[in-house]
């Protein structure tokens, strides 16, 4: 999520919170309520599905699969009936979701809460019998972007804050330098990957509790030149190993004004810090015309095994500025992940991931 997604993001927030307290403001958007379809589980898995998967505010998703088979996934914040700092959603098989908490009930002492404030673009991971939930907060002193970190037993929290940035920005960096955090538990150690701003995406070790970085930070993919529609700054890493390669997928380009050209890309390497070599056919995923500002990825394996590829896109039908939640099928192909033969999110009638 990049600083341009910022003004537009306040706006919205501040015009729905006024409407909500009765007072004046922006012109609140359009609920969606009344046509969204339902987000609760069936009884019995669905043979198909569609997107978008949930009709809902949901951006740069981060997902987790619980030792039950639940799947969780946590949001950048968002409005619902209110203000939720981090939105958790709740599925039992990928397609039917449901918000169930706020991670952060209580705003972090040292982040910026409300309208003015920011919570984005979480990073959740199980971590030696705990839940850790990174994020980035604007800090109440600076008002700069920082990555924080809360800690439960629990996947729907509620979290206990740090108390303080995991990592800030180096002097002489940009604001949004310290955003879109994601950890990978590797062999007994943890990586953090961040960045955004038209600065490289980064990575460094973190301490064995996750709390700390211990290590120098390198430099391991940059903003894309621009080539056709597509280009621009990085953000967004998702790190996924597979068959002795760790496949990093980020995204480029602007996320979230009304020229966005948002999409996937993919390198991989055979360490995790690199050197990643980019994939033969950037973007993987992009715009279509159903979809568009398509990014900021996870991924999970469904009961099966099967990859998918969880992110957020806006539908080109709806006057809505929301970022919904879109779920699609990874192919492997050649050694590279590729999503709907590279035309973008599918639209039509998809088989339904495997459930227990």
């Amino acid at each position: 999520m990049a600083a341009h997604h910022t003004h537009r993001r306040r706006c919205a927030l501040a015009a729905a919170l006024a409407v909500m307290a009765l007072t004046p403001a922006c012109t609140a958007k359009p609920s969606r309520s009344a046509s969204r379809p339902s987000t609760r589980p069936t009884a019995e898995a669905p043979a198909t599905y569609r997107n978008p998967v949930f009709l809902q505010d949901a951006p740069d998703p981060t997902i987790t699969r619980a030792p039950d088979g639940t799947y969780f996934a946590y949001t950048t914040q968002s409005i619902y009936l209110n203000l939720l700092n981090i939105p958790v959603l709740k599925s039992r098989d990928l397609v039917h979701w449901r918000e169930v908490a706020d991670a952060f009930p209580t705003i972090p002492s040292w982040v910026l809460g409300g309208a003015a404030g920011d919570m984005w673009a979480p990073h959740i991971l199980p971590w030696r019998g705990r839940y850790l939930l990174y994020y980035a907060g604007r800090r109440v002193d600076g008002g700069d972007m920082a990555i924080g970190l809360g800690i439960a037993s629990s996947p729907e929290g509620p979290f206990r804050d740090l108390g303080r940035p995991v990592l800030t920005r180096s002097p002489g960096q940009p604001d949004y330098t310290a955003i879109d955090p994601f950890v990978l538990a590797d062999r007994g150690r943890l990586y953090l990957y961040w960045g955004s701003d038209n600065q490289p995406i980064r990575v460094a070790r973190l301490s064995a509790d996750g709390t700390r970085v211990v290590t120098k930070p390198r430099d391991i993919v940059g903003p894309v030149p621009r080539h056709g529609d597509y280009g621009g700054l990085v953000e967004g890493a998702w790190v996924l190993p597979h068959r002795g390669y760790y496949y990093l997928t980020y995204s480029v380009g602007d996320c979230c004004s009304e020229q966005a050209n948002y999409s996937v890309y993919v390198a991989r390497s055979r360490s995790p810090e690199g050197p990643f070599e980019p994939g033969p056919a950037n973007p993987i995923l992009h715009e279509n015309k159903h979809f568009w500002a398509v990014g900021h990825n996870a991924t999970i394996q469904d009961a099966a095994g099967q990859d998918w590829i969880v992110y957020h896109a806006r539908l080109k039908s709806s006057p809505s500025d929301d970022r919904d939640l879109m779920l699609d099928r990874i192919v492997w192909e050649g050694g590279w992940p590729t999503v709907n033969a590279g035309q973008g999110p599918t639209w039509q009638p998809q088989p339904a991931p495997t459930v227990r």
